[in-house]
Formats: structure tokens, sequence, C-alpha cells
């Protein structure tokens, strides 16, 4: 039977309305298998996604790992489309070397993640939840809230330049004296002079508030750790809205329980299981669950781009937004 076969891995929305009506440019037949009707969730164990995946022409992931060995087993499949920004569940290398392309939806909630950053900037800046906290407590004192710094008199430091950062920048530059930012592979650097860019050692030292911003790899696994931490600027904040992966949580702790860091805002964690983290009761952290992408409208946005992707990819030989 002439056609396409699509298989979705895993995914948490109410349906996939906007996919489908995206497929139906594909003009023939394509069949979904959807995992989630296999197994409530989807199927997350790479051996166990092997059976689905081996003939397909299309794969949409969200959370699965599609592992060398799911990518080598696929016998003719175009595509891994993933719901994401970031693609640190699939195997690059695997993918390339099987000719497979991989597509994200780099732009789909820019707007809402700039935002959650800042907001975490806000709280730890102006010590919002310290205070709430304290007063939840029974033991709210302004000599222990204190010291505050003016935030127009500080440097905010953006670790990565790509689209989030850039709009943290636009946003915040009315409200910090000075923006930093580390990123060696930024290359139009002549085009944001409302910024310096500076080496790692020199935005960490530089810096009151920390904001991470980049991508999670190989390289970047664990990019601030202790190294990072026993150079960081005394008593800066750290907000992480990108990947959990970027901060060892050990070092993060020990330098917030020193004084070194004094205060972290974190969107992400090494691991999703917020409600046994570490630091969800520390006094100096404040977690949000993984929420900076949410509003309906990024989701409307990230579904359909999905399946634009995915019909792009097998129409036209290469999606709309593709990993290179």
């Amino acid at each position: 039977m002439s056609g396409y076969k699509i298989v979705f891995s895993d995914y948490y929305y109410p349906n996939l309305d906007a996919e489908l009506k995206e497929f139906e440019k594909l003009g023939e037949p394509v069949e979904i298998i959807d995992c989630t009707k296999i197994v409530p969730g989807g199927i997350f164990n790479p051996e166990e996604l092997i059976p689905y995946v081996k003939d397909c022409d299309a794969l949409v992931v969200q959370f699965s790992k599609i592992t060398a060995q799911v990518i080598q087993s696929m016998e003719k499949c175009k595509i891994i489309a993933r719901y994401a920004i970031g693609v640190d569940n699939i195997d690059l290398d695997a993918a390339r070397e099987k000719g497979i392309m991989v597509a994200n939806v780099p732009d789909y909630c820019i707007d809402e993640v700039a935002n959650t950053a800042i907001a975490h900037i806000m709280n730890a800046m102006r010590k919002i939840t310290v205070s709430r906290d304290m007063l939840l407590s029974g033991t709210f004192d302004m000599n222990a809230v204190r010291p505050m710094k003016r935030m127009k008199n500080a440097v905010l430091g953006l670790l990565g330049f790509g689209n989030i950062a850039r709009d943290v920048a636009k946003k915040m530059k009315d409200f910090f004296a000075e923006i930093v930012v580390y990123d060696p592979y930024f290359q139009d650097v002549n085009s944001h002079p409302e910024v310096k860019f500076m080496t790692l050692e020199e935005v960490l030292k530089k810096a009151d508030v920390l904001s991470v911003h980049v991508p999670l790899s190989p390289s970047t696994q664990d990019m601030l750790s202790y190294e990072q931490f026993a150079v960081i600027k005394e008593g800066a904040v750290v907000v992480n809205t990108a990947r959990g992966g970027l901060i060892c949580e050990d070092a993060l702790i020990q330098a917030l329980d020193s004084g070194r860091v004094s205060y972290a805002g974190l969107d992400v964690i090494c691991t999703e299981d917020f409600e046994n983290s570490k630091l969800l009761r520390h006094p100096k952290a404040a977690l949000t669950p993984h929420v900076a992408w949410c509003s309906e409208e990024a989701l409307a946005e990230l579904q359909k781009k999905v399946g634009i992707n995915v019909v792009s990819a097998l129409i036209k030989g290469e999606p709309v937004y593709r990993v290179k």
C-alpha cells in the first residue's frame, strides 16, 4: 500500500488535531501509530519502540530517548521531529550517519521562556519568595532579607546568545547597568552594541545575575560546576531556564550553602523529579517544574510546526527547522 507511516513515540497533549490537519497536505494515505494508545504516556524504552519505528517514514518524539539502537533499526525513516527546541534526547551523530533528518521547533516559546527567566531574575533580586516563605513560617525579619542590591546598578550575565537570550537582553536592558555575554559561537556581535561579549571566566567574575541559555550537549554538560562556582562573583544569582544538565547540582548546592551564590531560580533540573530534588526546599532556591515554555499559544504553535516539519521533510526533502 502506498502512503506514509508516521509514529508518535510519546506526547502529553490532549489530541493530535493540529498535526493531523497538516498531514492532510501529504496527499496520500497516512498510517498513524500513536504509542500513547499502546502504552499510557507513550513508549520510552528503546527496545520496545523499535518494532513500531522499523518501517516508519517519520518519527515524532517528545521525551523518549531516540538512541543509536533505535535509529539503526529504521529502514526508511526520513525525519525525526521533536516537540521542543532542544534535541538532547536524540542521538544526532547516529541520525546523520543513517541519513535521517532531525527537526526541532526553535521559535515556538521564545517570549514565554524569556519572560520566565526574567520572572526568576526579578524574584531573586527582590527576594519575593524569600520574604513570602519567612512570612508563612512566622520568621520574617528585614535584616534576614538583606542585603538587596539595586538592579540598575547590577550586571546581568547571559550564557548563550540565541533567540531566548537575545529576547531577555532586549527586555532587561533598562533594568541593569550592563549586560555581558558569553557565546563563542555567536558571530554577529557588531549588531548588538548593547551587550559586551566576554570569555566565560570574565562573565562569571563580573555578573551579579547569571542567566543560562545554552543547549545541552556533551560539551556543555555541567558547564557550571565546582571550578566555575569557585570564580563566580560573590553573592551572584543563578537562573536556569535551559536544561538542567548544564549545571552540576551538587556544586550549585555547595555554592548556595557557602553563600558564593546567593540565590538560584531554576525551571529545569538534572531530572524531571522536582518533588524529590534537594533544591526544592532549599531556602536559597526557587523551582518551577519546567513550565517556562508553556502558554496556550505556544502549545498550538508547537504542534502545528511539528506537523509542518514532517510534511515538508516528506514532500520537499527538507524540514522547515532542521538541526544541523
